[in-house]
């Protein structure tokens, strides 16, 4: 299919002609910046009253066709004064264009799709542009917006091919609902769940987040709202943040004919993998054993023992491998096996995928008619063995001006994407928590001197797992990739159409229509022969299920402007919206499978609509709509001066009918002294002070108000009736549930300096939740456990800094640009009600992130050391901890603050760039790192394993005179292995909590644009070559150093969880090059 496509698009591109006339002319010439004398790439060049046009090269040349009868040329750049030029008898025209003054900043897209003067908003809207986002080597939009956005908070599942991705702008606000921002693209709301099945310690952790089905290479800007000032107009919906798209496809303009093509591969590598000891190997207390464990004898005493094959405690096992029996003969001598430092697991076990990215852009138009049409494929192979994902997004944009007063704006696009992964869990030690093994425990824990790739991993009598444990109770890694497969195949449509009608130059409507729709179908397959740890794993498990998500969107905005005075002017904007969603979901699994590798429900004993790991119903249907009025009005005061005001009034169907009805309003002002003053200054270019409030809503789920019962899939005939199953949930439906309530006070400076060489944008906020919905404990006497309720508050306060400097700019063309992105927020739980002290917001009742009352929202709260008066961990008899009987906060997983230093050099056709990371503190629970140094495979545990080991801390010493404990220093020693395992691994939580501080070389990449000269006698308008990578070096400030470990995990999935390793897995490095022309 790819070749046939790439056949089709050569052969459009073969067939493109242009018909040159004897009146036409060529001008070339140059496009120069008046502030450093260089040239603009990049610069517009446009034949006045035609779309015939141009963008100047990297080193601000263009040659420009001009047709018969045209006389004018105009030269634009944004933030410079436009410039028009008489031909006349000129063929070479080179321009200077003056430093625009009154322009603070450029137009930006902002709520329902609005363009408007930057300069005009009192809120804060950060922008990222194409040449950030194109020809990375990750292909989720979401990662690729890390560390260039102040007050974005981006983190990974992990970093397997295709991951979910969590978004959270300035910080949280709310315990049960959604904190990921609303994705808009072209104007249209993009759904980006992730669709779990599960949760993640039962196997959840595996799904993607639907960022993934945008392909950056098509993206032309991106626009960040990130106060509710500037989100009210969508209500309810923009409570997190907006992240606006303008695709290539959605993008309103024309140009001359155009075909770029990208090709670029990157390789695909494991970044925070352990570095294995070798001096010690698999045992405990220096004696050998088969386990998880790396505390036996030396590797370096040329120890010879018995295979563990033929010393398996499992017959079926021994009996199929007689080539681990001298001479053949089972149950006689085993082999010997040499006891000494093999290949370390991961190496073994991981590999280096490769990364293919084709990108092919088609653009062209006449003078009332543009098109872009686009075709992306990926395929994305993972470091994971049976990890991948294919893409493929096909897009088309149209424009044109059917008339002088009407015009139409069309953006389609289709994606496929498919991907493969094996199964990721929560795990806390040797065996999965919620009964799916984790691939990336069973790796990292494998001892140095078990052969992993050379010992057997599957038995031929029947199939099944074969590991080097004596009980083989846990499944061998090898094993696992190649008999369970985790599948999804999402495809997908996305519609805006855009039908605009100017009545007059001050009054338009605008009608816009938009569709998402996506069909998902989700497959695991499990092959029976696994271990004893759960009755699916070991006789096989077949899951299906099928998923339909659809948004119908519409607006209609009418648009007025109108002049009050010489100086005042008045912008009103109305609307209204429609939405309506629909989620469909229909699943069966099965277990007990009869013939190996068939996956079929009829080749499994039962089959349920419930989900064996989690017990979740797969079956399901849900519809929301919502209805909403709004109304923008704007008054601009002599340029310098702006006041908006801006309200929405929302219906939505998830509560009852008296809760549905609710009013956002929002205010903010725009004031530019430098205008106001006339500040004329080379020193301060400009500066706006803006101000702005808004109001939002937080709506529960649906069918969150009453009681609901889930019908099985399956009935049961008995006496000749049949009977069909239902069951009610543990939760009683609330009928006074109503949304919760938010609002955001927010104040900013922005600014230009020194001939616009230094920009810098600071923003202060402060926002508060009330009625929080919270999920609150109920007398079980009811029938019920669980009840949702509006209780309690949440507050965050924050600022944001974001600064520009050109320090270096010569006159050889040498430019140095520098950027600095600084965010802080606080997130505090105020108070809760209804009798509660605490309320869990994700994890375990007894390990998790917590909401409670003068704390840091979603601190780590769980098993602590007992302590003594004095603060010091007590320690038992048998020379390990004791735990406290009472849960304690053990750590805020919420990060102090969070920076990013780009760089970017740029000299004659080359330009450097590199993005350096910084995140202070966030306290980060991480069974990654504990469970690896308890298991001794590191070389971490430095020390003589032959020695004993004293914990820190006080024994008790009988009693005082008061009866009081009497504590002495701890004086009890134990061995390696007990200190370590039962040290780190033990009684207790709090040796897991690690500081997160880390520095992190996020992005680098090296590009070459080729002069035109060069271009000139090529076939092709434009070409460039880049090598890049992305998360080349990272350290952990605060972790053993042979763990390098990376922070950038989530171990509790896609959600509100934050701060939490399961052994989550290991981080994604990626480093290749690129290839772009332009013909």
């Amino acid at each position: 299919m790819r070749k046939a496509l790439l056949l089709v698009v050569g052969l459009v591109m073969m067939t493109l002609t242009f018909e040159v006339s004897a009146q036409q002319r060529v001008i070339t010439g140059t496009v120069i910046s008046e502030e450093d004398g260089l040239g603009l790439p990049g610069a517009t060049v446009l034949v006045k009253g035609t779309t015939v046009g141009i963008t100047t090269d990297i080193d601000g040349n263009y040659s420009l066709t001009v047709p018969a009868g045209s006389n004018v040329l105009v030269y634009s750049f944004v933030g410079l004064k436009s410039s028009e030029e008489v031909i006349g008898n000129r063929t070479i025209i080179n321009v200077t264009l003056m430093t625009d003054a009154a322009q603070l900043s450029e137009v930006v897209v902002t709520a329902v799709g609005v363009e408007r003067e930057k300069k005009a908003l009192g809120y804060a809207v950060s922008t990222v542009g194409n040449d950030q986002l194109e020809n990375r080597p990750e292909q989720d939009v979401s990662r690729v917006l890390q560390g260039k956005v102040p007050g974005v908070n981006i983190t990974s599942t992990n970093g397997m091919s295709g991951s979910g991705t969590n978004m959270v702008i300035r910080g949280y606000s709310s315990a049960t609902g959604s904190n990921q921002p609303l994705f808009v693209v072209d104007g249209v709301p993009f759904n980006t769940s992730t669709n779990n099945t599960n949760g993640f310690t039962t196997g959840g952790a595996a799904t993607s987040s639907r960022f993934l089905d945008i392909d950056p290479n098509n993206i032309e800007n991106i626009s960040v709202l990130k106060g509710l000032s500037a989100t009210v107009l969508y209500g309810d919906q923009g409570r997190n943040g907006v992240i606006l798209i303008t695709t290539k496809s959605g993008a309103s303009k024309r140009s001359a004919a155009e075909v770029t093509i990208n090709q670029s591969f990157f390789t695909n590598k494991a970044a925070s993998l352990p570095t294995y000891g070798t001096e010690y190997g698999n045992g405990f207390q220096q004696a050998p054993g088969f386990f998880f464990s790396n505390f036996g004898p030396r590797l370096d005493q040329g120890l010879v023992i018995d295979n563990p094959i033929a010393k398996s405690s499992v017959a079926g096992i021994r009996n199929a491998f007689p080539e681990y029996w001298v001479d053949g003969i089972v149950g006689g001598k085993p082999t010997p096996y040499e006891y000494k430092a093999y290949e370390d697991p991961s190496t073994a076990f991981f590999r280096t995928g490769l990364v293919a990215n084709t990108s092919v852009q088609i653009s062209g138009g006449s003078d009332k008619t543009g098109f872009n049409a686009s075709f992306g494929y990926t395929n994305d192979e993972g470091f994971t063995p049976g990890n991948e994902l294919e893409k493929y997004n096909f897009g088309l944009g149209i424009n044109s001006a059917i008339s002088d007063k009407f015009s139409i704006n069309s953006s389609f696009t289709f994606a496929i994407t498919d991907l493969l992964t094996p199964p990721v869990n929560a795990a806390s030690g040797s065996g999965p928590s919620g009964g799916i093994p984790s691939v990336f425990a069973h790796v990292l824990y494998t001892p140095r001197s078990v052969d992993l790739a050379g010992l057997p991993w599957n038995n031929p009598v029947d199939n099944s797992s074969v590991y080097y444990r004596s009980g083989n109770d846990i499944v061998n890694p090898i094993w696992l990739v190649n008999n369970y497969t985790n599948a999804s195949d999402v495809k997908r449509y996305f519609n805006a159409t855009s039908l605009i009608y100017d009545f007059s130059d001050n009054l338009s409507v605008t009608y816009r229509f938009g569709l998402d729709t996506y069909s998902e179908k989700q497959e695991l397959r499990y092959n029976k022969g696994g271990p004893s740890s759960s009755l699916a794993t070991q006789t096989g498990y077949y899951r299906t299920i099928n998923i339909t998500n659809t948004i119908w969107n519409q607006d209609l905005i009418f648009n007025w402007k109108t002049e009050i005075s010489d100086k005042l002017g008045m912008n009103i904007l109305l609307g209204g919206n429609s939405r309506y969603d629909n989620y469909t979901q229909d699943g069966v699994a099965s277990q007990g499978q009869l013939a190996y590798n068939l996956f079929r429900h009829s080749n499994f004993t039962n089959s349920s609509s419930n989900d064996a790991y989690s017990g979740n119903t797969m079956n399901r249907t849900q519809e929301e709509r919502r209805l909403g009025i709004y109304t923008n009005v704007t008054l601009d005061y002599d340029g310098f001066l702006y006041l908006n005001l801006v309200a929405r009034n929302d219906w939505t169907s998830t509560v009852e009918k008296e809760n549905r009805r609710i009013l956002y309003p929002g205010a903010s002002v725009s004031f530019i002294p430098t205008s106001a003053f006339n500040w004329n200054s080379s020193t301060l270019n400009n500066l706006k002070l803006r101000m702005g409030y808004g109001t939002s809503a937080g709506f529960p789920s649906p069918y969150r108000t009453r009681n609901t019962l889930d019908q099985s899939a399956r009935a049961f005939v008995r006496d000749g009736s049949v009977t069909q199953t239902h069951s009610v949930s543990n939760t009683l439906g609330n009928p006074n549930l109503k949304p919760e309530l938010i609002e955001e006070l927010e104040f900013g400076v922005e600014g230009s300096m020194f001939n616009n060489k230094l920009t810098f944008d600071l923003s202060l906020y402060e926002k508060n939740t009330n009625d929080l919905i919270t999920d609150a404990p109920i007398d079980p006497s009811t029938g019920f456990t669980r009840t949702l309720i509006n209780i309690g508050k949440i507050r965050t306060r924050g600022v944001e800094f974001q600064a520009t400097v050109t320090p270096v700019a010569t006159a050889s063309g040498f430019v140095w640009n520098s950027t600095i992105n600084w965010g802080l927020y606080r997130s505090e739980t105020i108070e809760l009600g209804f009798g509660l002290t605490e309320v869990v917001v994700a994890g375990y009742t007894t390990l998790g992130n917590f909401a409670i009352p003068g704390e840091p929202f979603n601190v780590i709260k769980g098993i602590g050391f007992a302590r003594d008066p004095d603060g010091n961990p007590i320690v038992l008899s048998d020379g390990v901890y004791q735990a406290d009987p009472e849960l304690k906060i053990l750590g805020d997983p919420n990060p102090k603050w969070n920076s990013s230093w780009i760089n970017s050099f740029s000299y004659k056709g080359f330009t450097l760039s590199a993005m350096l990371e910084y995140r202070h503190k966030g306290d980060v629970f991480s069974n990654t790192v504990t469970a690896t140094l308890a298991r001794g495979v590191t070389k971490d545990p430095v020390a003589d394993r032959e020695l004993s080991f004293i914990m820190p801390g006080v024994r008790q010493d009988g009693e005082n005179a008061d009866g009081t404990p009497k504590y002495v220093k701890n004086d009890i020693q134990i061995s390696a292995s007990d200190y370590f395992f039962s040290g780190y691994q033990g009684r207790t939580d709090e040796p897991n909590i690690f500081d997160g501080s880390m520095i992190r070389l996020r992005e680098v990449s090296l590009a070459y644009s080729l002069p035109s000269k060069l271009m000139a006698k090529s076939p092709f308008a434009r070409a460039s070559i880049a090598v890049s990578g992305t998360n080349l070096w990272f350290l952990a400030l605060n972790f053993p150093p042979n763990m390098n470990y990376d922070v950038d995990v989530l171990g509790t999935g896609v959600g509100n969880g934050l701060g939490f390793d399961f052994v989550t897995g290991p981080s994604s490095k990626r480093f290749g090059g690129t290839l772009t022309l332009t013909f």
